[in-house]
């Protein structure tokens, strides 16, 4: 099923069925080694057939953009975000009826942003005039893509609620929905108790997964104390609960056994856990992380049961096995190898220390675990905190024994009207309230000692994971002290220059950050980086989701140059962030940017060389001219082994046709970016004539709201021979300059193609 998820494309859905039939009948009926194949065969054959009818129930590429009316069930808690300008925004899966149009009937499940005054409940059926277009993520070299968990979540397509068409509610909530609307119904009583605020976010976070008041700082901080695990209900919470119902089910069973004896008595700790595991679970709105926990929980459960040991590998095998073949592509994301490889390294350290003392255990089990995760947060998130040791010891038993506890005891009080509810939410909460704020004291003091950015390779990560299976074997003191820190310093060791390129080579990328600009030009030992990218305000920027990945990802430390060509906030966005992420060396903005601290404004005539011979010319503006946000972009042209790169931010026609009688053929390059992202205001006939580009570039948002890029342009560039390349349909474009060479282009979402990113 792994397999099957990374596969370009599928077979037709008939024949996935067939070769699942298959596998099954083999499965029955051979003999043992044939059972295996046949076990391949139908978990094969399973993903298929289920990647098959997820692309079926994709949005068509012409239902993109049309205003439709569709009717449904809103089927999730409401994700509340608000804004710096007082609007909020609430985010929610709604299962539609189905679509009006006969051609863009497929989608069921859609992923709608409502901004209206309307409060949603969970189970309401309403109507919605709603643009829809597919499921889509940004693909870039070291980032992760959105995609993925559309495709695991099975959404069919994603859109907004217009406000042409009122919002209209059909039918009130049914019986099905009653665990999301009481879910909903605590979560306002927490926030009401405890009022807005950090630590009234973690309490909803971790009694009901309601993640609303979870901001992008929040995250951040917990991030570098790595403990971002403990926002989201997961195997640990689950886990905790699970073992105080074995606990109250022991004892139950201890005094049961007194009066009666008996069988009973022996199953009540595994029944009780189970019981408050699933009760917790759905409290939780069985998200994929808290599933795939019930599930792992489920099997250990039922082993003991059975009068089988509980931990062991067959039963982490057997949730594996049970969860992919509910959800296929469950495989996808972080959270699955994190929780298997999780459980399956506390197994190992099991296995050859089953008798170390308690503090030995709890101690030593952090510490090992935390360089567990090393190999993995490197790979998947780029880094690593390197005080998640000691964050964890304290704070997972704080959190476990105390605040869990206290904030679920509060959720049954306020399940039969007792008021003590608010008082243990505000006794769980305070120990955040009072630890919140030295944690983002020190971080903001102190960030480099908390955290480190670092990507491993994969003979590095080969070689942790043999000195993890080492470290905990029974060898020699003297053999560990040599043999570990010579595996594990690869891993955590920086490589010197930049990786991707080679000595005689320049890199240009074209990096996709939807609606908006980003291009990074580099060669083994200089980088340069054009615009930064947009963001939600208030929220997560472009610059940390993708560009300080993509940097990190190829050995990028710092930055000779960052041109920011004007004020609009998909080039200006993530400003903020690579400045307070990497060294700057030089900063230049356009004309509309001078009183930004340390930087120096464009200036045309400007002109620098790389030692290895690239050049760069500033061509616009001209110092004292006062012009639009747009017309006094930092024109950019850029000169490698002999191709030349021309970015031009975001200038209209009557800039551009300026541009053409003063620099004349001075403009000419082969490769350019279309200006202003092919809006038809730019793009004239004099400047495509002038600059004569072989290859046109659009930086755009797939189904943007502007249209861009405008068919007339896209019309222009036809007439007049000239190629284009989209970020928003190919992810991002990569070209290797070398001398005497033709460029050689790569796109990321031909680099490793997956059916579900069609």
């Amino acid at each position: 099923m792994i397999a099957v998820s990374q596969a370009p494309a599928l077979p037709p859905l008939w024949l996935g069925l067939v070769v699942a039939v298959a596998g099954v009948l083999a499965l029955l009926f051979l003999r043992a080694p044939w059972r295996i194949l046949g076990a391949c065969l139908a978990a094969a054959g399973l993903a298929a057939a289920y990647g098959q009818a997820l692309l079926e129930r994709r949005l068509p590429d012409a239902c993109e953009r049309v205003p439709m009316l569709v009717s449904g069930t809103v089927a999730s808690l409401p994700r509340v975000t608000p804004f710096p300008d007082g609007r909020r925004q609430q985010r929610f899966e709604f299962i539609s009826d189905s679509l009006p149009l006969a051609h863009c009937r497929g989608p069921r499940r859609l992923l709608l942003n409502y901004a209206g005054e309307a409060e949603l409940v969970p189970g309401e059926r309403w109507q919605f005039d709603v643009l829809l277009r597919r499921p889509w993520g940004l693909a870039n070299p070291g980032s992760f893509n959105m995609q993925s968990w559309y495709a695991q979540t099975g959404i069919d397509a994603v859109g907004s609620v217009r406000r042409a068409a009122p919002a209209r509610r059909m039918a009130d909530a049914g019986p099905r929905s009653a665990h999301q609307r009481y879910r909903q119904r605590l979560s306002e009583q927490i926030l009401v108790a405890l009022g807005e605020g950090p630590a009234s976010a973690i309490l909803r976070a971790v009694v009901v997964a309601d993640r609303s008041g979870l901001n992008h700082e929040l995250w951040a901080l917990f991030r570098q104390y790595g403990i971002s695990h403990l926002l989201v209900i997961s195997g640990l919470h689950v886990g905790m609960v699970a073992a105080c119902g074995y606990f109250v089910g022991s004892m139950a069973a201890g005094m049961l056994a007194l009066l009666r004896g008996g069988r009973g008595a022996v199953l009540a700790g595994p029944l009780c856990a189970l019981l408050l595991a699933t009760a917790y679970t759905t409290l939780a709105g069985f998200s994929l992380a808290t599933t795939r926990a019930w599930l792992m929980l489920f099997c250990f459960l039922l082993a003991i049961l059975c009068g089988r040991p509980g931990l062991s590998w067959n039963n982490l095998l057997v949730a594996a096995a049970v969860l992919l073949a509910l959800n296929p592509l469950a495989a996808l994301g972080a959270g699955f190898w994190l929780s298997f490889c999780s459980v399956a390294c506390l197994l190992w350290l099991a296995l050859w220390r089953p008798q170390a003392g308690l503090a030995e255990r709890w101690l030593g089990t952090h510490a090992y675990m935390c360089l567990a995760m090393l190999p993995l947060s490197g790979w998947w998130f780029g880094g690593a905190s390197q005080v998640a040791a000691l964050a964890n010891a304290a704070l997972v038993p704080l959190l476990g024994l105390f605040v869990v506890p206290l904030a679920l005891a509060g959720v049954a009080l306020a399940a039969i009207g007792i008021d003590l509810a608010t008082s243990l939410w505000a006794l769980a909460a305070w120990p955040l309230q009072q630890l919140l704020p030295l944690g983002a004291g020190l971080a903001e003091r102190h960030p480099d000692w908390l955290y480190r950015s670092f990507t491993p390779t994969f003979p590095a990560i080969g070689l942790a994971l043999v000195a993890l299976a080492l470290a905990v074997m029974p060898l020699r003191r003297f053999v560990k002290l040599l043999l570990l820190p010579v595996l594990l310093v690869p891993l955590l060791t920086p490589l010197h220059g930049h990786r991707g390129v080679k000595a005689d080579a320049v890199q240009v990328i074209a990096i996709d950050v939807g609606q908006g600009t980003a291009v990074l030009v580099y060669d083994r030992s200089h980088a340069l980086l054009y615009d930064t990218g947009g963001g939600v305000p208030g929220g997560p920027d472009l610059a940390d989701e993708v560009i300080v990945p993509l940097l990190r990802s190829r050995g990028i430390s710092r930055l000779d140059t960052l041109v920011v060509s004007h004020a609009d906030h998909d080039h200006i966005g993530g400003l903020g962030t690579l400045r307070r992420r990497l060294p700057v060396d030089a900063l230049l903005v356009g004309a509309d940017l001078a009183d930004e601290p340390q930087a120096q404004p464009c200036r045309a005539g400007m002109a620098w060389r790389w030692p290895g011979g690239s050049r760069f010319q500033v061509l616009a503006p001209a110092p004292g001219e006062q012009r639009s946000s747009n017309d006094s972009s930092c024109v950019l042209r850029i000169e490698a082994h002999g191709q030349s790169l021309l970015l031009p931010g975001d200038i209209g026609a009557d800039r551009e046709r300026e541009l053409v009688r003063y620099w004349r053929e001075g403009l000419a390059s082969r490769l350019a970016l279309a200006p202003h992202h092919g809006s038809n205001t730019s793009s004239s006939s004099a400047w495509l004539r002038q600059v004569e580009p072989e290859l046109v570039i659009y930086t755009h948002g797939r189904a943007n709201p502007y249209g861009h890029p405008a068919a007339a342009v896209r019309d222009r560039h036809v007439q007049q021979g000239i190629a284009t390349r989209s970020t928003a349909l190919e992810g991002a474009l990569e070209w290797t300059l070398r001398p005497h060479r033709t460029p050689q282009l790569m796109t990321e979402r031909s680099r490793f193609p997956r059916y579900w990113e069609h």
